[in-house]
């Protein structure tokens, strides 16, 4: 029946309690009590995607969207062709729910997933002495190594699943990057001048990173750029698209916020009030 292919296409996700419970005192050991704390849990249900499953996920997408389609079709055709007395009777939409649902939690899992991959490098911020950082080089190298965790997933993903449930992911996932970053700022306990510069320019480096999410150049299973160190090959459709202005509006957002707490904590104690009256005019 629908359902039980329903359950079977459940049944191919990871463990939705994979970082959970016991499990997430492991993880707590892995990244250290900084990090964890720095980062607060507000999803209960993590995952950990193990590499190259996102392909999976996504034909798991693809494949509910065509059984939802072609369910909605059927019921027009059934409607169609018995008496028109019985046509009350024909209802898919319980059906056509089931296999949106399941879109919906595949999303979840592919943003949870590839925030999970990211831990390690958010883990080497938090270890990182801010206080006497020297001098400001060029980007980071948590911000590399994120990067490249990044693209190539994304990168996958773009090229298996609709366009948008695409744009649906890169939504979710910019706002819950963004918003574990400037969480992770704020319980850092002290920074230097150079280390707000440096903290700066890696900032300016990922919302770049972020604002070419939705034109980064498909990968399909089987193309030698899947998984693949050239960062650049993951970005030659960027130079010739552009992103949708709501995504670009939103990734903005979320990193002006993140600037402003940095500037912020740049400013020298003499001129704190007059800066904080600029940045936050209603603010008390």
């Amino acid at each position: 029946s629908l359902n039980k292919y329903v359950q079977i296409m459940i049944g191919k996700l990871p463990d939705q309690n994979a970082l959970s419970g016991s499990s997430s005192r492991g993880l707590d050991n892995i990244l250290g009590a900084s990090i964890s704390n720095a980062v607060p849990n507000t999803n209960a249900n993590n995952f950990i995607i193990p590499e190259g499953e996102e392909a999976t996920i996504c034909f798991i997408i693809s494949t509910c969207e065509y059984c939802a389609d072609t369910i909605e079709a059927l019921e027009d055709h059934i409607s169609d062709a018995i008496d028109p007395k019985f046509q009350k009777y024909i209802d898919t939409t319980a059906q056509q729910e089931n296999f949106h649902d399941v879109t919906a939690k595949c999303l979840k899992v592919l943003v949870s997933g590839l925030m999970t991959r990211g831990q390690a490098e958010l883990k080497t911020l938090t270890e990182t002495n801010w206080s006497t950082f020297e001098h400001v080089g060029e980007e980071s190298s948590y911000v590399h190594s994120l990067t490249r965790q990044i693209l190539p997933f994304v990168a996958l993903v773009r090229g298996h699943v609709p366009q948008s449930y695409f744009r649906s992911f890169c939504d979710k996932f910019a706002t819950s990057f963004t918003a574990r970053y400037y969480n992770i700022l704020v319980k850092l306990k002290r920074i230097n001048e150079m280390g707000v510069q440096q903290l700066l320019l890696d900032t300016y480096n990922l919302k770049t990173c972020f604002l070419k999410l939705p034109v980064v150049e498909p990968t399909l299973i089987g193309s030698k750029k899947v998984g693949g160190d050239n960062i650049n090959n993951h970005l030659m459709s960027s130079t010739t698209s552009i992103a949708p202005a709501m995504y670009t509006k939103l990734v903005t957002k979320q990193f002006k916020r993140i600037e402003t707490l940095l500037k912020l904590v740049g400013t020298p104690n003499s001129m704190l009030i007059e800066v904080f009256k600029n940045q936050w005019p209603c603010g008390t």
